[in-house]
């Protein structure tokens, strides 16, 4: 959230949080900083990155010669690496002129990497340091698996050209979680700086929330009170793009109205598709029962680490704010039955639904629940509704009403009775929806 082109935050917040991914360069290392999608991270280090003072503090008697490379690939149209290289090649120059050096070109050189590594040379030999904000970097996972090994071979210049180990370093920005397995690998030796330092820009909490509030309101002429600010804040849960839209509205429409309108819709589209499967997963269960099956998971800590989720009460969870929770509820399968041992609840969908069944209709749900797809035989059925006195009240008779009172209920909840399968002589299968 800008106004007249700066962040709408406490100045405060933003020097320490600079003072955190910054001073990794100081020592001669690389950074990684991960914000929600959304989260301001294109406005905040562009606003960094000219706050003279901030940087001089930070870098001391280095900030002079130290120039900084802010790469945004949102100012490209061609998802090729050469491209990607020409923009690093295009920016660096700029950022050279902007000292009043003399960039090294030819029109002899057509490869981009040539260029951007004579220019790093030129600077090298001349006593300069180079920091490369690489914006969006999950851009890159979109090019050739080279792009990276062409990176790795920019950073090492400064071990053939300078003695000085801190004279290069990239400060990787992204919206999605580079270290997730399945992503980290496609780095190669780039994972190295990457993983050096790794840093989180949270949502904000309700402290920063009503400051920006407050900023806002100089701009437009409102004046909003605490209790707007509260409901703006549970509503939103310290997401930029979601305060921006929702402070247009408030005095425009009522709460509902506000809660269904497209573009929060839209933007939290955006948030949720940079999720992958199993942090969707972990989202949809703290929506859906409030509990975590594994908090300790790398997926975990990387959504509360953004603020995300958070542990409100012993082992009770939450999404950020009412707006992104109703949207989740609408990604939840409304076809799919869970069950939390916790609460002792069965859900279909979001929605709780156990009181629908009988005791020992309750039990049977459980059972399939915990053998979705295996074979489950009538003894195991009777053992799941009698328990372990099932032989002295076993009826096939008892059995085959229960299945089919079941399957009624199941209709009649909207989830499809048919999923639950009887095989003849055999037994029965249950399928959940995925």
């Amino acid at each position: 959230m800008k106004k007249n082109d700066k962040p709408t935050i406490n100045k405060k917040l933003l020097t320490d949080f600079a003072e955190e991914v910054f001073n990794p360069f100081v020592k001669g290392e690389s950074a990684t900083c991960m914000f929600a999608a959304g989260g301001g991270k294109r406005t905040i280090f562009k606003y960094l990155l000219t706050e003279e003072a901030v940087l001089q503090k930070i870098f001391k008697d280095e900030y002079d010669r130290t120039i900084f490379v802010f790469v945004d690939p949102d100012e490209i149209m061609d998802v090729t690496s050469e491209a990607y290289l020409t923009l690093i090649l295009e920016n660096l120059i700029l950022e050279m002129e902007k000292k009043g050096i003399q960039a090294v070109s030819s029109p002899l050189i057509k490869n981009p990497l040539l260029l951007i590594k004579k220019n790093v040379e030129k600077l090298l030999s001349t006593n300069n340091k180079l920091i490369f904000v690489l914006n969006d970097f999950e851009f890159t996972l979109n090019l050739s698996i080279n792009i990276y090994l062409n990176l790795e071979s920019i950073l090492d210049l400064e071990t053939k050209m300078s003695s000085d180990k801190s004279a290069i370093g990239f400060l990787f920005l992204s919206t999605i979680n580079l270290f997730d397995e399945s992503t980290i690998k496609n780095f190669q030796n780039l994972k190295h700086p990457l993983s050096q330092n790794i840093k989180y820009f949270p949502l904000f909490g309700q402290k920063e929330v009503y400051y920006l509030l407050d900023q806002l309101r100089h701009d437009d002429g409102k004046s909003l009170n605490i209790e707007e600010k509260k409901s703006i804040f549970e509503m939103c849960g310290g997401h930029p793009r979601l305060l921006k839209n929702v402070f247009a509205m408030i005095g425009k429409h009522g709460i509902k109205k506000i809660l269904s309108d497209y573009k929060l819709k839209i933007i939290c589209a955006d948030i949720w598709n940079f999720f992958t499967e199993k942090e969707r997963k972990i989202i949809q269960s703290v929506v859906t029962i409030g509990r975590l099956s594994d908090p300790e998971s790398d997926e975990v800590r990387y959504l509360e680490n953004l603020g995300i989720i958070k542990k409100v009460a012993g082992e009770k969870w939450e999404v950020f704010g009412t707006i992104f929770k109703e949207f989740v509820k609408h990604k939840i399968p409304k076809q799919r039955l869970t069950f939390d041992p916790e609460s002792k609840k069965i859900f279909c969908g979001s929605v709780s639904c156990g009181n629908k069944f009988s005791f020992q209709e309750f039990r049977l749900i459980v059972y399939f629940l915990s053998h979705e797809n295996d074979l489950t035989t009538r003894d195991q059925v009777a053992e799941a509704i009698w328990g372990s006195q099932y032989l002295d009240k076993y009826s096939d008779w008892s059995i085959d009403k229960i299945i089919s009172i079941l399957r009624k209920k199941l209709d009649a909840i909207g989830f499809p009775s048919e999923n639950l399968v009887t095989l003849k002589k055999r037994g029965f299968t249950f399928a959940n929806l995925h």
